[in-house]
């Protein structure tokens, strides 16, 4: 068990035993399930998640990445592609 930074500024900083590679089309699609059919708002629920994970005092890490790990990774990925759109 371990606990990593709780703040995090733009992707997660997911642990290797979490982390899984995935194309683009398959996080987008992952990040629309999981807004409703909105990206945007999939990925603005990820980090409403996170958030209420760190404001709970006995939160662990590790449960949060095994039990986030597909979307972590989407959001990871959509977020990695498209900021190059506006780099």
């Amino acid at each position: 068990m371990y606990k990593l930074k709780k703040e995090r500024e733009d992707m997660f900083r997911i642990p290797s035993f979490h982390q899984e590679e995935v194309e683009l089309s398959q996080a987008w699609q992952t990040m629309s399930g999981h807004g409703r059919g909105d990206c945007l708002e999939g990925m603005k629920s990820m980090d409403r998640i996170w958030a209420e994970h760190c404001a709970t005092p006995d939160a662990d890490d590790d449960d949060f990445f095994s039990n986030w790990c597909y979307e972590v990774n989407a959001y990871n990925k959509v977020y990695a592609d498209m900021s190059k759109l506006f780099a």
